[in-house]
């Protein structure tokens, strides 16, 4: 089934500008690896320089078995956990066990995950089939072996891939998981998108997704000078405050915390969960100084922050309800001294 991925989106959202600042994060992106197997010229990892500036490795499954703890003596449950960041998470050797560990632990209503399919075989799809995820998406990056190679500047046999990816599609029919298979329109030509359907017509639901900017963008162009929409096709909107700090955090490999999915620099780190417990984190001083840089206009201060591209494709924007937010931030930090400090600025309108 064809589909434009603004419909996998939760419907139900939440009004930020009115709601901010929540109790618990509605959602968490976990890093189970940094590391890929491909070298995408749209995406951050794919880049070797780049890649130098973070530190880079595989997240320890006790990090995975801490942060369910964490969640479940705090008493809430997540909305999602989205289990990919800047790596490809199946080269993780044990990602099926994390993924059943945060299955088992209760903590979030849904545990979605994303692939670029070149590990995809018949006895693991069945196993990540099993695992307990809801839903697996698919992000197919040319049709052919030399797209591949001109894109990803990777060698793979891609028929190897279509028959991995057509195996998990026909398994997951006779499952409860839904299966995205998603192509990313780097310059494709109209034969070549009617291939990608054909290729990948056993999928449940497929897509055509626009390329999107990451943080830091002054790095480089990650579009490739296709049409400046948000992936989903919708037109870009500026933004002052970015609204991912209210709603969501990101856990990198190594048991960072940062404001979002597309801080491939690690720059905006407002905790460890090594030290803190997931609580601790969202209701620190180091997040709460990052909400107000936003809040007061002053996203220039962080270098991922800055010059991100991203935040002109978020659906959520709280522009109009900075000066309350920035109020109700305020006003809690003055209920409860002990656990922050004073900060004294004025916000910019």
């Amino acid at each position: 089934m064809k589909i434009k991925t603004i419909e996998l989106r939760e419907n139900q959202r939440i009004d930020l500008g009115k709601a901010a600042p929540i109790p618990a994060p509605l959602s968490l992106y976990l890093e189970p690896t940094s590391l890929c197997n491909m070298r995408c010229e749209f995406c951050p990892t794919g880049d070797a320089m780049l890649r130098r500036e973070r530190p880079n490795g595989m997240m320890d499954i006790a990090l995975v078995e801490k942060l369910v703890r964490d969640v479940r003596e705090w008493g809430v449950q997540l909305r999602r956990i989205n289990l990919y960041k800047d790596g490809e998470p199946t080269l993780h050797k044990q990602f099926i066990e994390m993924v059943q560990i945060l299955k088992a632990g209760g903590i979030s209503k849904e545990l979605w995950t994303k692939t670029n399919g070149l590990l995809l075989n018949p006895d693991y799809n069945q196993r990540l089939l099993d695992s307990g995820l809801d839903m697996i998406g698919v992000s197919i990056n040319a049709v052919s072996a030399e797209g591949y190679l001109k894109v990803t500047k990777t060698k793979l046999d891609y028929e190897k891939l279509v028959a991995g990816v057509t195996d998990l599609c026909d398994r997951a029919r006779d499952t409860n998981v839904r299966v995205l298979v998603k192509i990313a329109d780097s310059g494709f030509t109209p034969d070549e998108i009617r291939k990608f359907h054909e290729d990948f017509k056993a999928a449940p639901f497929s897509s055509v997704e626009q390329l999107h900017g990451w943080a830091a963008t002054e790095h480089k162009d990650w579009t490739l000078g296709t049409n400046p929409t948000t992936f989903e096709g919708a037109n870009l909107v500026d933004k002052i405050a970015c609204p991912l700090p209210f709603f969501m955090l990101a856990i990198n490999w190594n048991g960072t915390v940062g404001l979002c999915n597309d801080d491939w620099l690690h720059a905006t780190v407002c905790g460890d969960i090594r030290k803190q417990t997931l609580k601790e984190v969202w209701q620190g001083e180091e997040l709460r100084k990052l909400r107000m840089m936003h809040l007061q206009a002053r996203r220039g201060d962080n270098k991922a922050c800055g010059n991100c591209s991203n935040i002109r494709t978020l659906p959520d924007n709280i522009d109009a309800n900075r000066l309350e937010i920035f109020q109700r931030l305020t006003n809690e930090r003055d209920a409860n001294p002990a656990s922050s400090i004073a900060d004294g600025r004025k916000i910019a309108v």
